[in-house]
């Protein structure tokens, strides 16, 4: 087993010890790469010698983490006070955590008699846990459920409105339709959670703005990839829109590309219903092709996406929305979504989504 010690918990800002900074060095970025969610918040964290690699110059991003290290992190990072004594009964003044668990007793949504810091701690216990020690508030009302998280139910009672709070502030996201709340927090999903809580707006593209790419690039990238003409001949259309709604059209076209497998369809959805979004009808019962809107012409599909979106990122709708865009204003997350990487966990349950989207745009650019 790779030492749990590499995990270097240092303070963000001043700390009493001097601990170099290491900078991401070659290495270090190839295996960054292979976690292109988390490539920012990691790359930040060994900067600041938050997490270091190990004898063998393992990053170990996917290895977990322990509660006397999760302690440490939160200690050093809010600059936490510490209690007058322990409240747990297995740690000891020896401990080098000792000092953690002092700090970190006050903030735990759930304790019991033992510390138990070398644990590894869940996603969960960690995400509810941040919440309290960044200083947040609990959300009055659990309504994960809402997000198509399947696994929403199984979150602890201890934690759930913590959680809320978390899901809402995009500090945890989820994957694949699953919040995963009892899966082993990973080292590169502790890099992900705590940056987002200290720098929630660092290097994210937003969806509003003017275009950053040209009508005839994105035009030649759907040639490129094999697009059907009614998905070539929309392209303008959601320039027109773009500039209407100050949504940047790139965004809505990829998206759209993605959705639509670039207008070749081939699932639920089919191309004479005009949805370029897979936009579901107000009270879907599953995915069938019924559960989703139909638009009257590929106009109509253009507005009704970009109205969609508005939805997400918090503008005025244009002409008489569908009914789902109403469904989606009832959300404690509705007008909060103001950058791509957040449509992962929102838009679609996939945390990758929004990334998948970015890749390509940046492939739109080249053309």
């Amino acid at each position: 087993m790779r030492k749990l010690s590499s995990l270097i918990l240092t303070a963000l800002i001043c700390i009493s010890v001097s601990v170099p900074v290491m900078a991401v060095n070659s290495s270090f970025k190839t295996q960054i790469e292979t976690y292109p969610w988390a490539k920012e918040s990691v790359e930040y964290c060994c900067d600041n010698g938050i997490i270091e690699g190990d004898e063998f110059g393992d990053l170990d991003l996917g290895g977990n983490i322990t509660r006397a290290q999760m302690a440490r992190i939160f200690t050093d990072a809010f600059d936490l006070k510490s209690a007058d004594s322990t409240v747990f009964d297995d740690v000891k003044k020896t401990d080098w955590f000792y000092k953690y668990s002092l700090t970190v007793q006050n903030v735990m949504p759930k304790r019991n008699i033992n510390f138990d810091g070398g644990e590894y701690v869940t996603r969960e216990e960690f995400a509810a846990t941040l919440v309290k020690a960044s200083g947040g508030q609990a959300a009055a009302s659990y309504t994960i459920t809402n997000y198509s998280f399947e696994d929403a139910l199984s979150v602890d009672d201890a934690y759930k409105n913590l959680l809320e709070t978390a899901v809402v502030n995009l500090y945890m996201l989820g994957d694949g339709g699953n919040i995963r709340p009892k899966d082993l927090l990973t080292r590169a999903e502790a890099c992900s959670f705590l940056y987002r809580v200290i720098k929630p707006e660092a290097g994210k593209v937003s969806i509003t703005g003017e275009a950053q790419v040209s009508l005839e690039q994105a035009t030649a990238w759907a040639k490129s990839k094999g697009a059907a003409d009614r998905f070539i001949d929309a392209a303008p259309l959601y320039w027109q829109y773009g500039e209407l709604f100050g949504i940047r059209p790139e965004v809505m076209f990829a998206q759209a590309g993605k959705e639509t497998a670039y207008g070749n369809y081939g699932g639920a959805v089919l191309p004479e219903m005009n949805n370029w979004a897979g936009i579901k009808i107000k009270n879907p019962e599953g995915d069938r092709t019924e559960d989703h809107e139909t638009f009257t012409t590929p106009e109509d599909g253009v507005r009704a996406h970009f109205n969609h979106m508005s939805a997400y990122v918090g503008i005025a709708p244009v002409g008489e929305p569908h009914e789902r865009y109403y469904v989606v204003k009832t959300i404690a997350w509705a007008g909060t979504v103001k950058f791509v990487e957040q449509l992962g966990g929102r838009w679609c349950p996939d945390i990758n989504y929004g990334y998948e989207i970015l890749e390509m745009i940046e492939n739109m650019k080249m053309y």
